[in-house]
């Protein structure tokens, strides 16, 4: 089996939604022309997913300028009621904003939420009022997820530090910005800095976007590292689909993902493909 906690849906015939980032012309890792499609929903996905074994679906946020983040959740609830995917999402919401509680509420009040992706720099971590609101994300148990980058592992710690309570996500397992060999083991100290403190998790995706020529082998070091780091308890793959297609198709994310973990324990590997997504994401 194999969860899949990284992909993107959407329909263009739902006007409230927007989707800015699939219209630019400014994406730094390739040509969207090739997934700028009017849809691409559950039916897509499950075309696409069908012989690599996956069984359910994480969503993370994708409708970047809808004037109100809660009708993508209220669409993806709409989604999963009527089809079974996606089965949990992670969603847009200001945790700076006054109405912070307001907003997560909104959010909780439908079952697939969550917790909260944060698109904005890491110096934003060190506001108050984003903290409040990130403390309250933590309050009624939502997850919260950021890229982070190499350059902001200290703002990231002294977040994590601040608040045990809430649970902080590193994205796309930090994106590290190329294949270097000084820049895996730069990555690879990020990843036991943040996996050192126990209120952290691990997600896996988006390996394709510096990378667009892998292979698996050339991609296993980069799946092995978090897990060395975190543990096969504390990391969750996704695939950024349908963004990786740019790169590859979807049965190859999975099986490279497959072939990453060949050599770990029956456990370990069933924990990483999907046992600790299903466990943290409550599916």
């Amino acid at each position: 089996m194999f969860v899949d906690t990284h992909v993107h849906l959407w329909d263009r015939r739902e006007h409230d939604l927007g989707y800015g980032w699939l219209d630019g012309d400014d994406f730094p890792f390739g040509d969207l022309v090739a997934v700028r499609t009017a849809r691409f929903s559950v039916p897509e996905l499950r075309a696409e997913g069908r012989l690599a074994g996956l069984t359910k679906v994480v969503h993370m946020n994708a409708a970047s300028t809808a004037g109100d983040p809660v009708a993508e959740t209220a669409w993806l609830q709409r989604l999963s009621d009527e089809t079974g995917w996606p089965d949990a999402a992670v969603v847009t919401c200001d945790l700076a904003a006054p109405d912070v509680a307001a907003q997560l509420a909104r959010h909780r009040a439908h079952p697939v939420f969550r917790g909260v992706r944060e698109m904005g720099p890491v110096a934003r971590f060190a506001d108050p009022a984003f903290r409040r609101g990130y403390a309250e994300l933590g309050r009624v148990g939502g997850l919260f997820f950021h890229t982070v980058g190499l350059a902001g592992t200290a703002a990231a710690l002294d977040l994590v530090r601040s608040c045990p309570e809430t649970v902080f996500v590193l994205d796309q397992a930090g994106m590290p910005p190329d294949r270097g060999v000084d820049t895996f083991e730069a990555w690879r100290g990020m990843l036991r800095g943040l996996a050192a403190e126990p209120n952290t998790l691990c997600k896996v995706s988006s390996l394709g976007m510096a990378d667009p020529v892998w292979t698996p082998a050339s991609r296993r070091p980069w799946v092995l590292a978090p897990i060395e780091a975190f543990g096969a308890d504390r990391v969750f793959l996704g695939s950024n689909w349908p963004v990786e297609r740019l790169y590859s198709s979807y049965t190859d994310v999975v099986e490279a993902f497959r072939h990453a973990v060949r050599d770990l324990t029956p456990a370990e590997r069933n924990a990483v493909l999907a046992g600790t997504a299903e466990r943290v994401f409550g599916i």
